[in-house]
């Protein structure tokens, strides 16, 4: 996953991922980039790991962004 800043302005970002799939597999994954914020046409690579104890981890899970929130910072 990539997050990217096309805004003009520097921001932190907060992104909640749900992962889906066969078997009852369901999870949430939380990313934040709070370090100092992406600035304008910057981006930040992120890698998610998930786990629902109990189900198999599916081979092809669905993926949706439930939630993208976005503060703008002061220069």
């Amino acid at each position: 996953m990539k997050i990217t800043n096309n805004g003009d302005r520097r921001a932190i970002y907060q992104v909640d991922v749900r992962i889906t799939g066969p078997g009852g597999f369901e999870a949430t994954a939380h990313v934040k980039t709070t370090v100092v914020g992406l600035y304008p046409g910057t981006s930040w690579p992120t890698e998610l790991t998930v786990r629902d104890p109990g189900k198999p981890v599916p081979e092809h899970p669905f993926v949706s962004i439930e939630k993208n929130t976005k503060q703008e910072l002061q220069s």
